[in-house]
């Protein structure tokens, strides 16, 4: 796939289906990469994927018409949070990794975020050395560990806390 060109857009209410069946994929392939889980989220109706989209900015990489890659943003609301915005459920399914996909995904909403917020931050395992190397390819840096951030089945997960500054609005 890494010759396919994608189209990246932000999802909208008629992408509830889509997005719904992208994200237990992504809880099912790599559980420990999100706060949810596939068991809690398969119970869900679409609704509860529609609302997902209404608040956040959620964008979509498509080779074709099929939903291959998502990325979600939202930014705080409280008076003195309110410059910062986190990247959250970003998945880029098996066959589009590699691909430059990620990087589209995660540019878009960047430049959306931009325009609201001054920073973007994240949160992501440190068992994935990966997904923290591409973070960082994007300009994110490293600047907290929170130990035993997750449980899942058991078994502890730490996360590694990312932030990177964009620029103040104006």
């Amino acid at each position: 796939m890494s010759d396919c060109r994608f189209t990246i857009r932000r999802l909208g209410s008629s992408d509830a289906d889509a997005f719904r069946l992208i994200r237990l994929e992504g809880l099912r392939n790599d559980p420990e990469a999100f706060g949810s889980t596939f068991e809690k989220e398969s119970s869900e109706s679409v609704q509860y994927f529609l609302d997902r989209l209404t608040r956040s900015a959620v964008f979509g990489g498509f080779a074709g018409d099929r939903l291959v890659g998502v990325a979600g943003f939202y930014s705080f609301e409280d008076t003195k949070s309110r410059h910062k915005g986190v990247l959250w459920g970003m998945y880029v399914t098996p066959e589009a990794r590699g691909s430059g996909l990620a990087t589209a995904l995660v540019e878009t909403l960047l430049e959306h975020a931009s325009k609201e917020v001054e920073q973007v931050q994240l949160t992501v395992v440190v068992s994935n050395p990966r997904a923290r190397r591409f973070y960082q390819r994007m300009g994110f840096v490293e600047y907290g560990l929170e130990e035993k951030s997750l449980k899942y089945k058991g078994a502890y997960f730490d996360e590694v806390l990312m932030v990177k500054f964009l620029r103040p609005r104006e």
